[in-house]
């Protein structure tokens, strides 16, 4: 990593602390729209459970749960009724009626929305009169018989699939709890919810990231720009190239701290050049001095030689030979 650029670098960082954060921000969001929205099905389905428990007669119910017979006009009545519910909510898969059993946590279904006909096509779901059902696992089912309406905090599983379901109860004229009424939402309905909302959060992640990409790319080049002129004028006056102050010019006018380093930069640019080229010229200068002081030694051997003073002697006794004549 020590070989990559300051932008490069900068870029790491940035985007993994940005994708580290959004990670966290929009996980945070899934689970709290995802918890939302399994509150607002709760609350739907409370709200239907309520609604059909006012419109079942206890009166009839217990008729009905008293003769154990589907095919009566009681029955048949409080089906009715329930099926309004139904059709009037979208989510709703079944609503049932149920009447708590002498064994604990066991309940037994009295009356089915769903119509027991052989025209009907699909009655895998539909429960009987009579049919008992373990309640063990369904806490908020058996609440429901203390008088509070309310729903599964968690979906559940049983032999007839997975879901989710709101309870009402029933009461008589006293107030008397005399069975409840159980709406049930498929989990396909409730993965389709969480599916959305985890889509939308996907979506918002990437888009998200995208724009922090764009911004860290767009700061990371406006804070390295001036670096870059400074470093490649520095490399400039490495290569001994004549620094020019005006490619500093532009960074050199800003007030912070690149400012300031360009400006002590251009200033010790030129310094170092005038430097450079005083040190050229004394250093021409003293090798034109050397030169000659090596040329008067050469000059001074010769002339102290033997051989030069032998050849002087002889040139003396030539010219007094010729001034005798």
């Amino acid at each position: 990593m020590s070989r990559l650029s300051i932008r490069t670098k900068m870029m790491i960082v940035f985007m993994s602390l940005s994708a580290v954060v959004l990670a966290g921000v929009f996980t945070w969001f899934y689970q709290s729209a995802t918890a939302r929205a399994m509150d607002s099905l709760r609350e739907s389905l409370v709200t239907a459970a309520v609604t059909a428990a006012g419109l079942v007669d206890p009166a009839e119910h217990e008729q009905v749960y008293a003769t154990g017979v589907e095919d009566t006009p009681q029955y048949t009545h409080i089906a009715e009724q329930l099926r309004l519910v139904r059709d009037a909510n979208d989510n709703i898969d079944s609503i049932y009626t149920a009447a708590l059993s002498s064994n604990p946590n066991e309940v037994i279904f009295v009356v089915d929305s769903e119509e027991s006909t052989a025209d009907t096509e699909d009655t895998s779901g539909r429960v009987s009169l009579g049919e008992i059902y373990d309640a063990s696992n369904a806490p908020q089912m058996m609440k429901a018989f203390d008088g509070q309406p309310t729903a599964d905090v968690n979906i559940v599983s049983d032999a007839d699939g997975d879901y989710l379901s709101g309870y009402a109860p029933i009461l008589d004229a006293s107030g008397e709890v005399v069975a409840i009424v159980g709406v049930d939402m498929h989990v396909d309905d409730i993965l389709l919810v969480q599916a959305q909302i985890r889509n939308v959060s996907l979506l918002a992640f990437v888009i998200s990231l995208a724009a922090v990409f764009a911004a860290v790319y767009l700061l990371s080049g406006a804070i390295t720009k001036p670096l870059r002129a400074i470093t490649g004028a520095a490399q400039a006056l490495e290569q001994d190239e004549p620094f020019e102050p005006e490619r500093l010019e532009r960074v050199a006018r800003g007030t912070d701290e690149l400012g300031q380093l360009a400006r002590v930069f251009s200033r010790m640019a030129v310094q170092v050049q005038e430097r450079q080229k005083k040190l050229r010229e004394e250093v021409t200068q003293l090798k034109i001095e050397i030169d000659e002081a090596r040329r008067q030694k050469q000059v001074d051997e010769i002339a102290g030689s033997e051989f030069f003073k032998d050849l002087k002697d002889k040139a003396r006794e030539m010219r007094k030979r010729t001034d005798d004549k």
